[in-house]
């Protein structure tokens, strides 16, 4: 995206006075004078608006080191990287996937199938799931949804609920909503039986609600089209957590999203077929606000204290992990029932992030960044 500016040029004709015209009074000399300067006001006013908008049209974005044009609101973020995988990607080895630099993962649970609406699990997410966990990869699981009203979200979301009962869910669960051609989504909307944006939204709204219900983080995944054309980004990001795919280096949809699939090309380390290529942007020291519902009188970890050594953290075993304390005022926290701890960017040298999620009477999550030699 980029503006041309037009080059302006003023020319100046240089007129002969008559002796005649040197006499006529000063009056007329200042008329004449003051249509010039009203003239190259204006030229160079058009001249500092083409420039400002030549200028203002990169406003938005900026180009980060890993060739991804991410929208300026993300300047002061760490773009942390992932991946979503289904049964279409498999035998992967998630150790392998882990140190590559994948800190997250989508794990497709399962879907309604286009045609007849039968709900159907997963046949590799057991698997990927046991061993995303073992690995050490945030994990979340998403839903391949083909709901026409709210009452088919809401099975959706309970038979995903079902599914990950069992395992270690850090990231959201996830309504993948898109037409599918030819399947039962596309066929309502051409029936007329979702003629506005509000309808769709109160479709990705109830399957969330039930999600947080749970005691889950929730979003939904869209592409562009689905974003932009059914949906409104810029509304919808009021309710829910929003996971926006385009390709082509560049989300341009209107609304706020946290997450972007970038990419269906992408080869890591690990699995052998191109996979899909997920950036999350997180802005360290934020606390981000718990959607999932919780207990009462829950206390914010933003308003704790999160102390670790205060040198540099070597590898082990290709991971960093420092030593993490967590205090409200004198009172230390407990892992596992006042707050998890993640690690992302953990794999090289550099800068890594623990993020602390609060969970039990805690609740929100938060960031904060340590050293690896």
């Amino acid at each position: 995206m980029a503006d041309t500016e037009e080059k302006q040029v003023l020319t100046e004709e240089k007129q002969t006075q008559t002796t005649e015209e040197k006499k006529k009074p000063a009056k007329r000399i200042s008329k004449l004078k003051l249509a010039v300067i009203i003239l190259a006001a204006c030229l160079v006013t058009a001249g500092v608006i083409r420039l400002a908008v030549y200028l203002g049209s990169f406003s938005h974005t900026h180009l980060s080191e890993d060739g991804l044009t991410h929208a300026i609101r993300f300047q002061n973020s760490v773009v942390v990287h992932g991946i979503d995988v289904s049964q279409f990607q498999d035998d992967i080895n998630w150790k392998r996937v882990k140190s590559s630099e994948a800190d997250f993962v989508f794990i497709r649970a399962g879907y309604r199938k286009a045609e007849t609406g039968e709900l159907k699990e997963d046949e590799e997410f057991r698997e990927n799931i046991r061993k995303a966990n073992r690995a050490g990869i945030m994990t979340g699981a998403y839903f391949f949804s083909q709901a026409v009203n709210e009452n088919e979200a809401i099975e959706e979301a309970d038979y995903l609920l079902d599914l990950v009962k069992k395992y270690d869910i850090d990231m959201p669960l996830v309504i993948d909503y898109e037409i599918y051609h030819g399947g039962r989504l596309e066929k309502a909307i051409e029936a007329g039986d979702l003629p506005a944006a509000s309808l769709y939204h109160d479709i990705v709204i109830a399957f969330c609600r039930r999600v947080e219900e749970a005691g889950y983080e929730s979003a939904v995944y869209a592409n562009y089209d689905m974003l932009t054309n059914y949906m409104d980004a810029s509304i919808l990001d009021d309710d829910v957590t929003i996971w926006a795919a385009q390709y082509g280096g560049e989300c341009t949809v209107k609304g706020d999203y946290l997450f972007w699939q970038c990419s269906e090309e992408t080869a890591i380390d690990g699995i052998k077929d191109p996979v899909d290529h997920d950036v999350w942007y997180i802005e360290p020291g934020k606390i981000y606000e718990t959607k999932a519902a919780g207990k009462k009188d829950q206390t914010s970890i933003g308003e704790c204290e999160i102390l670790m050594d205060s040198g540099s953290c070597k590898l082990r075993n290709n991971r960093a992990k420092p030593k993490v304390v967590v205090m409200n005022g004198d009172k230390k926290l407990h892992p596992g029932k006042d707050y998890i701890l993640s690690y992302v960017r953990n794999t090289v040298s550099g800068t890594g992030y623990v993020i602390v999620h609060g969970i039990g009477k805690y609740k929100d999550w938060t960031t904060k960044a340590f050293t690896i030699e």
